[in-house]
């Protein structure tokens, strides 16, 4: 008791005291707590089993003498004559080199520095760690379009570590290995190379983590039970946080939809999943029949948290196409006018201009060949100085469409869109179409080949969709000029031949007349003119009709001409013929 007390004030004031021969040694310390720690160096040691532990005093006695070296196991020896070739005299003062250190090596080392039957001790305590040799974990697993996402690599502890993602600079981070994206995206996803450094290993540990951004999508498709005779429509949500609040499926030929919802039927159809809670949006059709096969619309209407607030999202949409036995889905609906033709784009000059395609599947991506064979990806639309943008309900739905701010003449000609299914890979979709350059008002078609006696449709319109029109008017190649609206119907027809096209409208911007029986006064240049509603001027343009199928730079002679012809033969075959008969006389006998 006494000498724990003796002890004890000498931590106090700085000086130890043989207790039993009542000799005190003065210790010259910067500051106590060393002495309270010991003199050991390092106070701590973590080392992995197999390596190599390093140990000394901090401060040791003028003129040394000897270094002795007491084990956790209670083995004690002097530094320069160690018991086994484990140990090996460290440091220039009194240290110790424990070689393959083990776990039995744990525990408090004391180092004692004697100079005569003085002496100083220092203690460290030694942990000792498992080798960590190789670290496996399952794949991290991030969501596309995050933000201040904290991404742990390891379990493990560590000092520090290096980390370096795909394509980029490494980078060395402080304490527990963790990083922080500002923003996820997929380039981000592959293996990160990461070097650790572990407390107890002077070799770093290198280790990979595979990293895999999931982007939030639709997955959609149908399963055909033959054996039940029903067709079910899937629509689910993969890697998401928002929650499902309906499901619609509709035909796209149909106008109408079906309300989906679990427990709920209505005979042939129901619902199909493991439930909104699961994010599944489907339907069973029982019985399908043929109007049940071709493309389907799901529609999925969704919500998330918004900070504390549930806040409503833009519904999402796919397309599903569904291929009876004996067909498979149409992949493209071509837009195609009643001839077969490709369609035909009117737009006015120095306007906006759209063009639209469309597929029956969800696109990935679409793009556009100009005439000239430049190409235009549209995206949306983000600043008035845009020049292009992306026009549609959206790629989902199959919509294919570009806006230009304002078109030209060089704009004019075949153009091509370009789309890519979203559920498969390979060869684009392809559909062509012209684009015509016009005024307000354009010509369905410029020429038109007729016969006397037939039926003839000169049709005009507003280019740039359907805008309404305040008058209509049509000047013949007599010049005799006619204003006709759809009052004017072929049993009160103008001259009782010249009537409104049944089926058209002013209102749609359609001006639009028929012949019956068209007449010889009929063939030449017409003129269409309209006032479209708002505009300060009116617009027109000319349609050529023309006899049978010569083209408009050989046009049918008029009847004068043919006349003229003839005449010209007679004369031709008169002369010929008394030039014979010249001949003839003279040779006569």
């Amino acid at each position: 008791m006494r000498a724990r007390l003796i002890l004890a004030i000498a931590l106090c004031v700085g000086f130890i005291q043989d207790a039993d021969a009542q000799i005190t040694y003065p210790i010259q310390l910067n500051n106590l707590l060393q002495m309270q720690q010991g003199l050991g160096l390092p106070h701590t040691l973590k080392v992995a089993v197999g390596h190599e532990a390093l140990m000394r005093l901090g401060r040791v006695l003028t003129g040394q003498q000897q270094c002795t070296v007491t084990t956790p196991l209670g083995i004690t020896f002097n530094v320069l004559s160690p018991p086994s070739n484990r140990y090996e005299s460290w440091s220039d003062g009194c240290g110790v080199r424990v070689i393959n250190v083990a776990l039995a090596d744990e525990g408090r080392w004391k180092l004692t520095s004697t100079v005569g039957d003085r002496s100083i001790a220092g203690w460290v305590e030694v942990y000792v760690e498992e080798d960590t040799t190789s670290y496996e974990a399952s794949p991290i697993m991030l969501q596309d379009g995050s933000s201040h996402v904290n991404v742990k690599l390891t379990t493990l502890e560590n000092s520090y570590c290096m980390v370096a993602q795909p394509f980029s600079e490494s980078t060395l981070v402080p304490g527990h290995c963790q990083v922080t994206l500002d923003h996820t995206t997929r380039a981000v996803q592959g293996n990160w190379d990461v070097l650790l450094g572990i407390p107890g290993k002077v070799e770093e540990l290198h280790l990979q983590r595979h990293v895999t951004v999931n982007a939030e999508r639709l997955e959609v498709g149908y399963v055909h039970n033959a054996n039940n005779n029903k067709i079910h429509l899937y629509c689910n949500i993969l890697h998401t946080a928002k929650n499902i609040t309906f499901c619609r499926f509709q035909k796209t030929t149909s106008a109408a939809g079906f309300n989906i919802m679990d427990g709920l039927s209505d005979g042939r159809h129901s619902y199909y999943g493991l439930g909104f809670d699961s994010r599944q949006c489907g339907m069973t059709i029982e019985q399908p029949t043929a109007q049940d096969y071709g493309t389907w619309r799901c529609s999925v209407g969704v919500q998330m948290w918004v900070g504390t607030t549930v806040t409503p999202q833009t519904p999402m949409q796919a397309l599903i196409s569904v291929a009876s036995d004996t067909r498979s889905s149409q992949s493209l609906k071509r837009d195609i006018d009643a001839e077969g033709a490709v369609r035909t784009v009117f737009t006015q000059r120095d306007m906006e201009f759209s063009i639209m395609c469309h597929a029956d599947v969800s696109l990935r991506y679409c793009w556009f060949q100009h005439p000239n064979g430049s190409q235009f990806t549209p995206q949306p639309l983000a600043n008035e100085e845009q020049k292009f943008w992306y026009t549609g309900e959206s790629l989902q739905v199959g919509d294919c469409g570009i806006t230009f701010a304002k078109i030209s003449e060089d704009e004019a000609g075949t153009w091509t869109c370009h789309m890519g299914p979203g559920n498969q890979v390979g060869l684009e979709v392809t559909d062509s179409f012209n684009v015509r350059v016009t005024g307000p008002l354009a010509a369905n078609s410029k020429e038109i080949q007729t016969s006397i006696g037939d039926t003839a449709t000169l049709y005009c319109h507003t280019a740039n969709g359907m805008r309404p029109l305040d008058y209509c008017r049509f000047r013949t190649p007599r010049a005799v000029g006619m204003s006709i609206d759809a009052t004017i119907t072929e049993e009160n027809a103008i001259l009782n031949r010249y009537y409104f096209t049944p089926g058209r409208d002013l209102d749609y911007g359609d001006c639009s007349l028929t012949i019956r029986s068209v007449q010889q006064e009929d063939i030449g240049v017409w003129t269409c003119a309209a006032l479209v509603h708002q505009d300060i001027a009116e617009a027109r343009d000319t349609i050529t009709v023309s006899i049978g199928g010569a083209p408009s730079s050989t046009r049918t002679l008029s009847q004068a001409g043919i006349a003229g012809m003839v005449i010209g033969l007679i004369g031709l075959l008169g002369s010929w013929l008394e030039s014979c008969g010249s001949r003839d006389t003279s040779s006569s006998p």
